[in-house]
């Protein structure tokens, strides 16, 4: 019986059969990502596995714990590039702001493009 992500039937454990996946790093991801597994003692695609299990298992709390901190993060960083921007503009350093306003739009862009990768 040939089955498919579509289908109703739902496969018990005996049933089932590990087929290979593929996802991609960055470089520099799976390199953390090794190193953290290897001081688990697990290979990197074990930990993979595990934590995204883990992460289903857990739904989405583990990140909504996470939203208050990344609201005050956020919030302290505008401030305080707010606060550098005026004080170079009152130094006369409109070029070195431009520069980098435009290295941070950048890596904003690939950042947000390597998300649909």
């Amino acid at each position: 019986m040939n089955r498919n992500r579509s289908s109703n039937h739902q496969t018990t454990d005996a049933e089932a059969k590990r087929r290979p996946h593929s996802i991609r790093f960055l470089d520099p991801e799976w390199e953390r990502i090794e190193v953290f597994a290897d001081q688990r003692g697990l290979t990197a695609p074990e930990f993979v596995r595990f934590a995204a299990l883990v992460a289903i298992e857990n739904g989405s709390e583990p990140v909504a714990k996470l939203i208050p901190l990344i609201k005050r993060t956020f919030r302290g960083t505008h401030i305080l590039a707010s606060r550098l921007r005026v004080e170079m503009l009152d130094a006369g350093e409109q070029e070195e702001l431009d520069a980098m306003i435009a290295a941070a739009r950048g890596l904003q862009n690939e950042l947000i493009g390597s998300q649909s990768d």
